[in-house]
């Protein structure tokens, strides 16, 4: 009996040497698991910057008001037609968000802060009501627009290069007032805008 419980009890000694030794081979396996499908945090990372679009986007149009000879001042509100959010978009790395939008500044040649951090909407810096005084009777609007910057970058990480892309824009908003009946320029966004108020009407 003695021999007996003394097999039984090395056989319990052994099967428990097995698991421990399993565990500790699985270990380093779950936590290289981990550290691999960590992002890389790149937060000293260079930038390389790639294509970079800037564009003025109508942001805004107010209503058209019907003007008389000797209206005097008008007051007009802005409707918002669309909202531009600054953003950053990457591979799946995890640089400074921040960081990328000041590289961009520096590279086109901006004051710092002059670009809007992420995260900013177009929605929450909307510009005052303006005041014109008309020169004569008409048919009058006005519209305000942003000049959004689009660009694709790579930055240095501890495991290579990563990709992405920024969307932002100038923090100084731009504004016009339009004339029915009137030629509103060249410049594509003023050209929207007054199809918008004063174009044509279909169905």
């Amino acid at each position: 009996m003695r021999n007996a419980r003394t097999t039984t009890a090395l056989a319990v000694l052994l099967l428990g040497a097995v698991a421990c030794t399993g565990q500790r081979a699985d270990a380093p396996r779950a936590m290289a698991s981990v550290r691999s499908s960590a992002s890389p945090s790149c937060g000293s990372g260079t930038f390389r910057w790639g294509a970079v679009r800037q564009e003025t986007r109508l942001t805004g149009v107010s209503p058209v008001v019907t003007v008389g000879k000797d209206a005097g001042w008008t007051t007009f509100r802005d409707v918002p037609v669309r909202t531009v959010v600054a953003s950053v978009r990457t591979d799946g790395a995890a640089p400074p968000r921040e960081r990328v939008v000041a590289s961009l500044a520096r590279h086109l040649g901006y004051e710092p802060g002059s670009l809007m951090a992420p995260g900013e909407s177009t929605a929450r810096h909307p510009r005052h009501p303006d005041r014109i005084r008309s020169a004569g009777a008409g048919r009058f609007a006005t519209a305000e627009a942003v000049k959004v910057v689009d660009a694709s970058f790579a930055v240095t990480c501890p495991d290579g290069p990563h990709y992405g892309s920024v969307t932002t824009w100038l923090d100084v908003p731009q504004g016009d007032s339009l004339a029915c009946g009137t030629d509103p320029g060249a410049e594509a966004w003023l050209r929207e805008a007054y199809r918008l108020a004063c174009g044509p009407v279909s169905r």
